[in-house]
């Protein structure tokens, strides 16, 4: 039985993160979900037809199901927490069938760097390109920060990628990137950047017409496009400082490991990388020392050189995620007993939004910080 429920749990949320963004922040016909002032969310689905409805929210464990109550009219309702402040994904189980619903904003009395506030704004500008290496039309979101278009300054350029699965609006559809960019500015937390998030998939961008196939995950495919159509479109069109000193890349799970490779395979053009659950991929497939020592051979063949070089060296993992966690133990081992300067940090959550808006808020403080 507790497997069949873990099966569903991940089933659910396999379908829920292939359902359409923009769904799931305009919400579906018939469902409400409402987040009060004591922390609960109190939810509502129209399903008179239905005989059993559940629900659940991603950070509880599959067999916690919150039953609903069906009134006179066929509405099912209930009220589940109090959970913390933060935003969440919640799905239904409807007669057995997984439903997705949507996200639910639970705020505290304190904002969090994800909670939208009365501060400047920067912009969101979604630039499409011809890919000359890759061939296909695709797209980039670039975040130009507050006053951006006030001046002439030249900023500092952070390079963040998505998870499998993701599109170049993940970051700021879901991981509030942009707004957590926007109060850590006000609060002079961060320094003013400019932030690129291409498409991390080598393949055509969504558009009408064509949905990509999110299989593709060709790492040399997506660094040639970085290298040879991204940077060059970013360079010419924006104010941005081409010294790798002021030049960042990072990014989430297969992001992570994208951002893990080519940072550390070019340190002459990004002297900060972050990882936020980063895959690790590795020549073999296996990880093993001698497998990252294999992989990442440039970055430890002098250590000294490398402590010179990069400005920052930073991962994070989930407390959940056990794999990863036993992976990035064997990751930092090495660099440790190479004498290679890092930072590992972990944090309570898995595998999702949960942490990995938390570890952007955390890492541009110490972005560009010379």
């Amino acid at each position: 039985m507790a497997h069949s429920r873990a099966a569903l749990f991940f089933a659910l949320f396999a379908l829920t993160a292939a359902w359409p963004l923009g769904a799931r922040q305009v919400g579906l016909p018939g469902v409400e979900l409402k987040p009060a002032a004591d922390r609960t969310i109190t939810i509502r689905i129209n399903a008179p037809q239905a005989k059993d409805v559940r629900v659940l929210v991603d950070t509880l464990k599959a067999k916690i199901t919150a039953p609903l109550v069906r009134d006179a009219s066929g509405v099912w309702s209930g009220t589940l927490g109090p959970f913390a402040p933060d935003i969440y994904l919640t799905s239904a189980i409807i007669d057995g069938i997984a439903t997705p619903l949507g996200y639910a904003h639970v705020t505290g009395p304190v904002p969090e760097a994800w909670d939208v506030r009365k501060v400047p704004h920067g912009a969101l500008h979604q630039r499409w390109y011809d890919s000359r290496s890759l061939g296909v039309l695709r797209s980039v979101y670039v975040y130009t920060p507050p006053d951006y278009d006030r001046g002439n300054t030249s900023y500092p350029v952070l390079y963040l990628l998505h998870g499998s699965g993701g599109i170049e609006a993940s970051w700021t559809l879901e991981g509030m990137a942009n707004v957590i960019l926007d109060n850590l500015i006000a609060d002079r937390k961060a320094k003013p950047m400019v932030v690129v998030m291409p498409f991390g998939h080598p393949e055509a961008s969504m558009r009408v017409g064509f949905t990509p196939t999110f299989m593709r995950r060709d790492l040399t495919e997506f660094t040639q496009d970085l290298f040879d159509d991204v940077m060059p479109l970013i360079e010419r069109t924006y104010r941005v400082r081409r010294d790798p000193d002021w030049r960042a890349i990072a990014g989430f799970s297969m992001g992570g490991n994208q951002a893990r490779q080519i940072g550390l395979g070019r340190m002459d053009t990004f002297h900060y990388v972050a990882t936020f659950s980063g895959s690790m991929g590795v020549q073999g497939d296996t990880v093993t020392t001698a497998a990252i020592r294999q992989t990442f051979a440039s970055a430890l063949k002098d250590p000294a050189a490398t402590n010179s070089t990069l400005r920052l060296l930073w991962e994070a993992v989930g407390e959940d995620e056990t794999n990863l966690l036993n992976s990035h133990k064997l990751f930092t081992g090495v660099l440790d007993a190479d004498g290679v300067r890092h930072t590992f940090v972990t944090i309570p959550g898995g595998h999702t939004w949960h942490v990995w808006r938390r570890n952007l808020r955390d890492v541009l403080p110490l972005l560009f910080q010379k």
